[in-house]
């Protein structure tokens, strides 16, 4: 019972996390006109957001949590190559209306989600009081995530309403990656590697997929939306990692 009360907590708050993903049905509400006119700047923030995670969070996390900086370059680099060859299994199958980076920011999203859950049950089999301030600083990244998300797989051929059903599917994963390490409690040894190995992901995802797959969508009036885009994205993240460190 008491083993049961312990994983009710993490359970709980990763489930309010992964309501975030809620935030994207705000993007599936624009007017498609002004949806054609957001998707650029859409695209572009959750491509600086992505990246901002992966360098200002996850890869620090994971330095955190034991991972020393060779170790951390080995689980990136195989994070890389895991969603490469994901890539080259998905290239020539399934709708040619869906572009390849839509589908792949929805693999990519699991897996990071995945990573945000493990960071929460990690966060509880430490304290319960730090788990529930770990879960609200992943809360607030989230939200504008999951809206630039819904934005890219819009942009790649996804309709709204499914764009939406599918940021909260991949959201699962939250709660799953809690449960894993608050079962395992905090002598756990895999949250640091799974960390860099997210972050390894996340680049891929940002750098190889999403921002290419930006530059075919963009006119002359939105030459420094990927610029302007990216960098907005990232000094969020930035932002919230400082507000980490402070508190």
């Amino acid at each position: 019972m008491a083993h049961e009360l312990e994983l009710a907590a993490p359970l709980l708050a990763s489930m309010a996390v992964a309501a975030a993903a809620l935030s994207a049905r705000l993007t599936a509400w624009l007017p498609p006109h002004a949806l054609q006119r957001w998707l650029p700047w859409l695209q572009a923030m959750a491509a600086g957001l992505l990246l901002g995670d992966a360098l200002l969070h996850l890869l620090p996390e994971a330095m955190a949590n034991g991972v020393s900086p060779n170790r951390a370059g080995e689980c990136v680099a195989l994070g890389l190559l895991c969603l490469l060859g994901i890539e080259c299994g998905m290239r020539g199958t399934g709708s040619s209306a869906i572009a390849v980076f839509a589908r792949m920011d929805i693999v990519g999203d699991v897996l990071h989600h995945l990573a945000d859950g493990m960071v929460i049950g990690a966060a509880f089999a430490i304290d319960h009081a730090l788990g529930f301030v770990v879960s609200l600083a992943v809360l607030m990244h989230e939200l504008p995530r999951e809206a630039g998300n819904a934005g890219v797989l819009i942009a790649g051929g996804y309709e709204p309403r499914k764009a939406f059903f599918n940021s909260v599917a991949t959201t699962l994963a939250i709660p799953l990656g809690a449960l894993c390490i608050a079962s395992l409690g905090n002598s756990s040894t895999l949250l640091g590697p799974a960390l860099a190995v997210a972050a390894g992901t996340t680049l891929y995802l940002a750098s190889s997929d999403i921002l290419p797959g930006l530059w075919s969508t963009l006119g002359r009036n939105h030459r420094f939306t990927p610029l302007a885009g990216v960098a907005g994205g990232m000094g969020f993240m930035w932002l919230a990692a400082t507000f980490d460190h402070v508190h």
